[in-house]
């Protein structure tokens, strides 16, 4: 299951009670009114326009936070320069660049989507993508690992040594099912993995693995690997097939009997750098919608460095994009609030419906 970022905060609330936006219940009308003068665009959902989001309550959420941020990190400075030895100095000098994916999770904003009823039986663990105006992510600073079947040279040699792959300047590093079992088995090895590197990918014929070898180590920083297709379509075709044939000369339907030679060589045509290419850059221009087995879900939509503007344009997008997917059931009859935080702040709300049935 993918926890929820708690709404609660360490921080003193006070320091957010001048800046806090008030929220009436819906403020449809109005809204309604700021939305149609915005040049911000608007996705066409339908008979449900995305109206009902004021954009006047989110800028001014946006806002707060962004101001709450820069406020606490002059007050970490001046704590970490009083106290030269403490370990909060070592891990401000660490961070010197906040505008560096790499060091910048304290200051990514999540917007919080609250529904009326259970978004899934079941949590699903293929993410829904949204493309946001404004990339989350950048490609020439974000470090990416992809986690793949075995034989993990395999891929390697394909995607990152071949001349001729668009990738091998974007995938940092591949990790194998089997070296993720041995290598990475204990918590403290995979926290290191965790931190160091920005973006996980996994071929989706292994995502369901991902839960048990990865745990809460990944869940509890929404870091879980975002699956991707790494063959070709006509490879994949191909595969599926050989392993039909095999599977029907051996007479038994759960059982393959292609030798591991056979799938190997199928596997090394099948594999494409610009299959993965293609599902790199969707993924780095897209905001990932997790869906747990509950009511609530969060949703990484930019870092405090971004322009308000900006941030507001794909908060829209997210929100345009969950009615339009159906991934919250009755569109926005089915959202019971949207609430903007930081990783460590109070929330924010910029919606709260009048229906609560």
């Amino acid at each position: 299951m993918i926890d929820i970022m708690p709404t609660s905060s360490k921080i003193n609330k006070k320091a957010f009670k001048s800046s806090v936006p008030k929220t009436t219940a819906s403020a449809e009308s109005a809204s309604t009114k700021a939305m149609e003068t915005s040049e911000i665009p608007v996705e066409s959902t339908g008979d449900e326009p995305s109206s009902q989001l004021s954009l006047e309550q989110t800028k001014k959420a946006l806002a707060a936070l962004i101001n709450h941020i820069e406020k606490k990190a002059v007050e970490d400075a001046a704590v970490a320069n009083a106290n030269p030895g403490s370990k909060k100095r070592k891990l401000n000098l660490l961070s010197d660049d906040p505008s560096d994916p790499k060091e910048s999770e304290k200051q990514a904003l999540y917007l919080v989507i609250g529904s009326k009823k259970y978004l899934s039986d079941k949590p699903v663990m293929k993410p829904y993508r949204i493309t946001v105006p404004h990339p989350i992510y950048n490609v020439d600073n974000t470090s990416i690992c992809l986690i793949t079947k075995d034989p993990q040279r395999l891929y390697k040699d394909i995607l990152l040594v071949d001349e001729n792959s668009l990738v091998k300047d974007k995938v940092a590093r591949i990790v194998g099912i089997s070296k993720l079992r041995t290598k990475f088995k204990t918590f403290e090895a995979r926290r290191q993995l965790r931190d160091e590197y920005d973006l996980f990918l996994a071929d989706d014929r292994v995502v369901p693995m991902m839960p048990e070898l990865l745990g809460k180590t990944f869940i509890s920083v929404k870091k879980m690997p975002v699956p991707i297709s790494i063959l070709s379509r006509t490879g994949a075709s191909a595969l599926d097939t050989a392993a039909k044939v095999a599977t029907a000369r051996a007479g038994k339907k759960r059982s393959s009997k292609m030798s591991a030679e056979e799938e190997i060589a199928l596997e090394k045509d099948a594999v494409s750098s610009k299959r993965v290419n293609a599902e790199i850059t969707r993924t780095l221009n897209s905001a990932m919608v997790f869906v747990p087995a509950g009511t609530s879900t969060t949703v990484k939509i930019g870092f405090s460095t971004f322009p308000v503007d900006g941030l507001a344009e794909n908060i829209q997008a997210v929100v345009d994009g969950i009615i339009s997917k159906n991934i919250v059931k009755g569109g926005w009859d089915g959202i019971r609030s949207l609430h903007l935080k930081t990783r460590d702040s109070i929330s924010l709300p910029i919606y709260l419906t009048e229906k609560l049935t």
